[in-house]
């Protein structure tokens, strides 16, 4: 028995109707076209004789809670972290230039006051500012937590139910967005998708952040290739996408991509890091514009700001992509995909850059690895993935290796493929 939550938004307020089926779709509104959620009940994995139902407990993404970290956690409310980011930029910067005017009001003999005070207070001052960093570190400490999955320590400062307030309002205003552009459950592509989502869901249920989560599917009628899963679980696919991919195996790998990105909880890590980014930027913020005139002030933070996104922040953003495709990757080969077409993908990918159709940017300069890179990561990922499937209990690959069909064919005749699945047109748009 598969559980579906059919979701209704009425005045901005989620109310969730629950009827078990028999995998079996029923519709209902969503501000006039249709959004389903589907939560898969654990009777269905242990009752079921489906190959696809079936749990794979030797599959190599396991649970280790070992592993996690028993340090007492001081978290922060989701609003507050949302609202830090501006508030420290701004204040910071409001403060930094209301110093330099009232310092210039100031006469040399006031200068010479405030000065000597300051230098008989240092010690206070020093003090001051080393419990701030002090506190700040254990803040830090204290939210450390060891991912399940990769085994990596990451900053988190939400809890699970914060989260789930956050995803629950990112999801109302993604529906309010988008409610003119989602397609009905009578769809083909809704109907595509739907399969392929339930299959990965259904195949990684020995995972408990899949398990515990209530995830749904909307997807949009617009032509850009994308697609993305926001914290709560709602995915978001957009037709481009299925346009992009050659087969099922294609459109997979995307949403496992992005599926992989809930589960390491990667939306909420970047959203702590920015936070702590931001305070620990608020005082280099504040020297700026105390210092220097308005116009070389706005230069030199826009500066430093960029310098520390190329230095930190693009490389640490690259890091959670390859995490994801990683992960993804085993995510569908669980689901008994044919992983080969994960790097057949970016395959496609670079043929865009290649044709001029999606120009890619500079590396240092992207958030995302560029295409090659994430072809060869993958290519390493590749005997781990098979090995998963064979764990699984997958049928054999098909002989045909689809990787090198692909680099056998010439630009040309990627392109023309492209065409015939009305892709290239459609990218004229972007």
């Amino acid at each position: 028995m598969l559980t579906l939550r059919r979701v209704l938004l009425i005045n901005r307020k989620l109310i969730v109707k629950q009827s078990t089926v028999k995998l079996t779709v029923h519709r209902t509104s969503a501000l006039g076209n249709n959004c389903y959620q589907f939560h898969l009940s654990r009777s269905l994995y242990n009752e079921s004789s489906s190959s696809l139902a079936k749990i794979s407990r030797r599959g190599l993404l396991r649970i280790n809670n070992s592993i996690l970290n028993k340090t007492p956690h001081r978290y922060i409310s989701p609003t507050v972290a949302l609202l830090i980011r501006p508030l420290t930029r701004i204040g910071a910067l409001l403060f930094g230039r209301f110093f330099r005017k009232w310092w210039a009001k100031k006469t040399s003999e006031e200068k010479k006051l405030y000065i000597d005070w300051v230098s008989k207070q240092r010690q206070k001052i020093y003090g001051a500012l080393g419990f701030f960093m002090a506190s700040l570190f254990m803040f830090y400490i204290m939210n450390i937590e060891v991912d399940p999955l990769t085994g990596r320590s990451r900053f988190i400062i939400m809890t699970s139910n914060q989260q789930k307030v956050l995803g629950r309002l990112t999801f109302e205003n993604y529906l309010e967005n988008f409610k003119d552009f989602i397609v009905p459950t009578t769809h083909p592509a809704y109907k595509r998708l739907l399969r392929v989502v339930n299959r990965i869901l259904e195949a990684n249920q020995d995972l408990p952040q899949i398990k515990e989560r209530e995830w749904t599917l909307s997807v949009i009628d617009k032509d850009d290739p994308n697609a993305y899963v926001l914290p709560g679980g709602n995915i978001f696919v957009h037709i481009g996408a299925l346009k992009l991919t050659e087969n099922d195996d294609q459109l997979a790998i995307i949403i496992a991509h992005e599926v992989a990105h809930v589960l390491l909880q990667h939306p909420i890590e970047q959203i702590s890091r920015n936070l702590l980014q931001d305070i620990l930027m608020a005082v280099p913020i504040a020297v700026v514009w105390a210092l220097f005139p308005d116009l070389l002030a706005l230069l030199l933070q826009a500066l430093g700001i960029n310098m520390f996104d190329i230095l930190v922040t693009y490389p640490y953003s690259r890091k959670l992509e390859n995490e994801a495709d990683n992960i993804g990757l085993q995510l569908a080969a669980k689901a008994c995909y044919d992983v080969r077409h994960a790097v057949v993908l970016w395959g496609i990918m670079r043929t865009l850059a290649e044709l001029n159709i999606k120009p890619e940017v500079v590396p240092w300069l992207n958030t995302h690895p560029n295409h090659e890179d994430r072809e060869k990561n993958l290519t390493k990922q590749l005997p781990l993935a098979i090995a998963t499937r064979q764990q699984s209990g997958c049928p054999i690959l098909n002989p045909a290796d689809p990787i090198k069909y692909f680099n056998s064919l010439s630009l040309k005749e990627r392109e023309i493929k492209m065409e015939r699945r009305g892709f290239v047109q459609s990218k004229i748009l972007l």
